[in-house]
Parts: structure tokens; sequence; C-alpha cells
């Protein structure tokens, strides 16, 4: 398996490193790390989390910025339902510049920060803001880099940090498989408070098989989908499949260097105007629930979208065959449901950063720094904050 994609950039350009591909091609053994983890600091997590969790009027905001940010988008409906408080995702972007837009600071607060490298600066910024600005904020910091400015806050009052396993951090310029391990750990995380730990390694070692399974058979499959010709691709997921449309389209934008125009929504969302977009250069990533009840909606869309004369290339990626006619590619990987609404989520991350990497090379670029001019980078650079915007008032 570790040379599924090196003979593509040696025959590419020999200089080229390859630490996409082995970053993407490493995830199921990540998860499997992660999960080992989690459970070595059980103890640890779930006596900070139930301190916080039995305080009345909890509120909880997952936040991280680009990538980071699109994890909270997967896991809040996870972290609602485990904790009966209310979570969503809100972005260190927005919170700096509106955080109270978003929070009440007379009610407790669980901030969830998501960092790879954990040197942002919105991040630090916004946990600066809402500790002097909150009456009582705790924070969970879950984070790749050990080095970084995050994770250097877990001696502070009322922090816990979890530091994924050093493999998670990425080296390349796109978040791979550093996204899908903190989605992992996030998911975990709140399940330890109640799910059986035999329930949970069944969800591990499924989700894990699932990985390597579209890493051995189906990567040529999403290859011949990556050299097809389109400039637009269009990703649609339902529940927490939206996190990961979110995820995808910018996953692809960023090792094309935006030479594949990327955008997602939900299934019954791109009916109301986004559909106006799909073209006969547009390749439509249908990401399907295994949920059966949600697969009606999705399946009335995919029929719709069938019927019009347009010549659109379509790929679809689902659990079993729920979905499988009008679709021009699918991916299947069971027989039957196994895999939770939130661990399917992780899985389906995949295809899109294969099909990404393919059309990196595709269109001239290095996938591990796919912006040669520097429009983007690993970590975001000439971000100014400006403490006069962090008045001594915040609580008023």
């Amino acid at each position: 398996m570790t040379d599924l994609f090196n003979s593509d950039i040696e025959n590419g350009n020999p200089s080229k490193e390859n630490y996409t591909s082995s970053e993407i091609i490493r995830q199921p053994e990540t998860w499997e790390s992660t999960w080992k983890k989690v459970q070595e600091e059980k103890e640890r997590l779930t006596t900070f989390l139930k301190n916080v969790i039995d305080l009345e009027k909890l509120n909880i905001v997952l936040t991280g910025a680009g990538s980071s940010a699109f994890v909270g988008n997967v896991v809040a409906s996870t972290w609602q339902k485990e904790t009966k408080h209310s979570a969503k995702a809100v972005p260190t972007t927005d919170l700096v510049t509106h955080w109270k837009n978003y929070i009440l600071p007379s009610e407790p607060l669980l901030l969830i920060s998501f960092a790879r490298s954990g040197n942002s600066p919105e991040s630090t910024a916004a946990i600066e803001q809402l500790t002097r600005g909150c009456d009582n904020v705790f924070h969970l910091i879950i984070t790749c880099n050990p080095d970084g400015q995050l994770a250097q806050r877990k001696k502070n009052k009322n922090t816990c940090v979890f530091l994924l396993p050093r493999e998670a951090e990425d080296r390349s310029l796109a978040m791979t498989n550093s996204f899908t391990s903190m989605a992992l750990a996030a998911t975990l995380i709140p399940k330890l408070l109640t799910t059986e730990t035999d329930y949970l390694d069944f969800q591990i070692d499924t989700l894990s098989a699932y990985g390597k399974k579209v890493l051995n058979k189906y990567s040529t499959l999403l290859e011949e989908v990556a050299h097809k010709d389109f400039n637009r691709i269009v990703f649609l997921g339902s529940g927490p499949l939206q996190g990961i449309a979110r995820e995808a389209h910018l996953k692809v934008q960023e090792l094309t260097n935006g030479q594949v125009v990327g955008k997602f929504d939900s299934f019954l969302g791109f009916r109301h105007g986004p559909k106006a977009i799909i073209d006969d250069n547009t390749l439509l990533v249908y990401l399907i629930s295994n949920n059966k009840d949600t697969n009606r909606y999705e399946s009335d869309l995919v029929r719709q979208i069938n019927q019009h004369d347009i010549g659109l290339l379509t790929l679809g990626i689902a659990e079993t065959e729920c979905i499988s006619s009008n679709i021009d590619y699918c991916i299947t990987l069971g027989e039957k449901q196994q895999l939770d609404e939130a661990f399917w989520a992780i899985l389906c991350t995949i295809p899109a950063q294969i099909i990404g990497f393919y059309k990196s090379i595709d269109l001239g670029y290095n996938p591990d720094n796919p912006s040669p001019d520097g429009t983007i980078s690993r970590v975001v650079e000439g971000v100014n904050i400006y403490p006069d915007s962090i008045p001594n008032d915040l609580k008023n």
C-alpha cells in the first residue's frame, strides 16, 4: 500500500516530494492509533468533561480555521447528541471579529478548538477573547502539533489538551490525515461518556477496513475520474456529510491551485439556486448517507439531476448499494449498514483527497505544495490581530 501513489509523482517529476500520498495512505492506521490514544487518556478526558457537562445552560462551540473549522461542522451533532447540550460550529475567523454574535458571555461555555499546527493567529486570539470575555469558559484543545501555541496551553486553568498521535500531523500543505484524525478524536471523546468500548472497537475496525478498501480497491477508479475533463467539482452531503462536502470541495480546490473550482451543499439545499453551477465541465460527487430515511431525499435529487440535459460527470460514494442507478461511477464498501453516521462521514473524506491528488498532478502541480506563488500556505500568514479590537468591557 505504501507505494500506491508514489509512481505517479515519480513519473511526473522525480524531484517532487510525496508527503501528500503517504499522508493519505496512512489514515486507516492513524485512526487506529488515535482510538488507542483516546482509550489511554480516557480517565483524564472523561473527568474533564464530566465537570463541564453537568453545568446548566452550557453552550458548546467547536472552532478552528479552514479545514480545522470544518471538523466542527462534521462533529457538532455528535457533541449535542452525547452531551445533551447545544453544540454549534463557529470558525475562529468569525469569532475574532464578531464573537458576541455567537456567544452569550453569561452562560457557561465549552470551547473546542481544532488545529493542525496550533499556530494560526485566529486560534490563539479566539481563545484569548473568550477567556477574557466570558464568565465561565472551559477549553478542550484537539491538535496535532505538540510544539504549537495551542498545545502549550495544557497547563492553563480549565483547559484540557488532547494531542493526536505524531503521525497525524501532515507536512504537506493540504490537510488530509490531520483532518480525519482530528474528526475521529472529536467523535470518540464525547462517546466515551455514553458508549461501550466494545462497540467503539467495532466501529474503528470497520472504519479502518473501509479506508483500506477505498485505497486498495477504488484508487484506480478515482484516478480515472480525476483524469476526466472537468474544471468544476461539487460535493453534496446530508447532516454530518455536509461538513465533509465542505472539506472535500476545499481539498480539491487547494490541491489544484484553484484550477478546479469547488462548491458544496446539502442534497435538499442544492435545488434552491446553487444547482445553476452544473454544466458539461462539472464533476458532481454524491456523498450518500447511510441513513435510509435520508436516502429517500438523496435519491430524488439524483433522479432529477439525471433528467437534465447536461453532460456532467457523477460519482457516488455509499456504504451499501442503496443508490446505484443514474450515477456514472459508484463506490460501495459493504453489504449492510455497519458504521454510525458520524464515523461514515469521516470515511467519505478519502475519495476527495485522492481525486484532488491525481488532478493536481494532471495539472502539473506538486500536491505537497500546489501553490508555487504562495497564494495559499500551510500555516496562514499575514493576519494581524488588533489588540484595540478587544475592549476592556468584553462582558458588557
